[in-house]
């Protein structure tokens, strides 16, 4: 299935909060430092904590009547022991959606599940970045297709080069995905890569700028996408608002995409 890199859209709630209780316990959190759009951070979720994450997404396709794919998911995260944590996601995709054959002409319904682990190995400490390893297995489907699973592993990496209330931290992503059960036109192996920016500026509000590859199927040019995502707490336990927009470089990448999500802290991962 092509990377849609989907991301987010919900409609805002909580502007009722008494703004008193709201800045108090923002007075307590650290700042706000969201990972930027696409790309996976390497802080785990605490030990005892959790995080769940709601999401819809546009994408639109540079060419052909059915250009438009509709997306939304759910993802929730759990830390397990220190520095680990797991992860499930589930999404769902109307429009040319289906792994294979992908029809352009029909809009269809497709999805996936994910389930994955991140591993912090180093921590952000003067010059040494922060570096981890995330690996997933993933099983894409479509309504009139088979199931298709794949496995990927990716290396993880981040350094704040500016400190205090406001910081700034440079990420990076590099991994590999492995279709188990590949079509014809599919290829059996894949790379990604993606660079980004995150810059804190109050708060609890937070800028992500980010650049995505993703290598394609036979006979399609790679995918590239920048995006750019901003995101805002309204309480030290969320929901924690976000809203993004990216555009693609090239053919065979997407005209645009826009996206939005709300996501929630529990346990360990608000205080």
């Amino acid at each position: 299935m092509k990377s849609r890199n989907s991301v987010l859209l919900q409609s805002v709630l909580g502007l009722a909060m008494a703004s008193g209780v709201v800045l108090d316990l923002h007075a307590q959190s650290a700042p706000l430092l969201e990972d930027p759009p696409g790309i996976i951070g390497v802080a785990p979720t605490p030990v005892g904590g959790y995080t769940s994450t709601l999401s819809l997404a546009l994408s639109r396709a540079r060419s052909g009547t059915n250009r438009n794919v509709y997306g939304g998911g759910l993802e929730a995260e759990a830390g397990v022991t220190e520095g680990l944590d797991v992860r499930f996601g589930q999404s769902l995709e109307y429009g040319a959606a289906a792994p294979y054959p992908r029809d352009d002409e029909t809009k269809l319904w497709g999805g996936g599940t994910l389930l994955a682990a991140r591993w912090q190995l180093l921590e952000d400490e003067g010059w040494q970045p922060a570096l981890g390893v995330f690996g997933a297995v993933h099983t894409s489907y479509g309504e009139t297709s088979r199931p298709s699973q794949a496995g990927q592993v990716n290396l993880l990496i981040s350094k704040t080069i500016l400190e205090g209330d406001r910081p700034i931290a440079l990420y990076g992503n590099l991994g590999w995905s492995e279709l188990f059960n590949p079509m014809p036109e599919e290829r059996h192996g894949r790379y990604h890569a993606a660079i980004g920016v995150a810059h804190t500026l109050d708060r609890d509000t937070s800028f992500g700028l980010s650049w995505v590859r993703s290598q394609q199927d036979r006979r399609e040019r790679d995918e590239n996408i920048v995006a750019a995502g901003i995101s805002h707490r309204l309480s030290a336990s969320g929901p924690i608002l976000g809203l993004g927009a990216g555009a693609g470089i090239g053919q065979d990448s997407p005209s645009f995409l826009v996206f939005a999500s709300m996501k929630w802290l529990f346990g360990a991962a608000a205080e």
